[in-house]
């Protein structure tokens, strides 16, 4: 295999952002449906823990946008949730329910509170999934006690260890792994939108120094095939769309 950092150009993959949130209704069953439709590898999605702690694909904390309920998923029992129209007229998706149900699909899953990642481990430990599931969050510490708890865990970086990288990939200075604490855990990938508050982030160079770091680079959350097509010409791993059949229509 060859070194990461000379890795040959190829059409980055496509995740289906919540499930392709432009396409279908997000984060439901018939998201699911659809990114197993499309042929896709991955499907992006959020999860949050009901009051009796099961473990649901919700971006929201609240069900205002997506039920038309006031109340925070954590207040409402599951199966309250379960008959309620989560937004393609079906009940919320459980994450143990969505991984038997595609046995062969993978998960990028987002961390959204702390309380949920003990019951989100156990639920993809006891669904033998720890190969197909990738573990995301804004929070560099969640995920740090996500791989304390569990070394087999597939993760990305948090936002702090993302601003590390963006650093030292601008000051060409090598990427210190045992500093991080990657020796807990998978660290597989770095997970960030195009920019920052007008900065960049995807630069050449960022990739470069993600790739010798043996990061895959994805990149949140892109809708344009104009963009597309540039973030492919930069090399990065893999693109975030709310628009998959768009995007693998750009990509060819």
């Amino acid at each position: 295999m060859p070194p990461a950092a000379s890795r040959t150009r190829r059409r980055p993959a496509v995740i289906a952002h919540r499930g392709g949130g432009s396409e279908v209704p997000e984060n439901t069953w018939s998201a699911v449906e659809h990114v197993a439709a499309l042929g896709l590898e991955w499907m992006e999605t959020d999860l949050r823990l009901t009051a009796d702690g099961i473990v649901v694909l919700s971006h929201d904390e609240d069900l205002r946008r997506t039920a038309n309920d006031p109340r925070a998923v954590g207040e409402v029992m599951w199966a309250e949730l379960a008959d309620l129209d989560s937004g393609d007229g079906r009940g919320f998706v459980r994450l143990d329910d969505a991984l038997y149900a595609h046995p062969t699909m993978k998960f990028n899953i987002d961390l959204k509170d702390s309380n949920v990642v003990q019951a989100a481990l156990q639920t993809v430990r006891d669904a033998n999934a720890l190969e197909r599931v990738r573990f995301a969050s804004f929070s560099a510490r969640r995920l740090a006690v996500l791989r304390r708890q569990e070394p087999r865990a597939m993760t990305s970086l948090g936002v702090s260890d993302v601003l590390g990288l963006m650093l030292r990939s601008e000051a060409a200075v090598p990427l210190p792994q045992t500093r991080w604490g990657w020796t807990r855990g998978r660290v597989d990938a770095v997970q960030v939108p195009e920019s920052y508050h007008g900065v960049p982030v995807v630069t050449r160079r960022f990739v470069a120094s993600a790739h010798t770091a043996d990061l895959e680079v994805h990149v949140w959350t892109v809708d344009e095939p104009e963009r597309m097509r540039q973030l492919a010409d930069l090399n990065v791993d893999a693109i975030m769309t709310d628009v998959p059949t768009l995007a693998l229509q750009t990509l060819g």
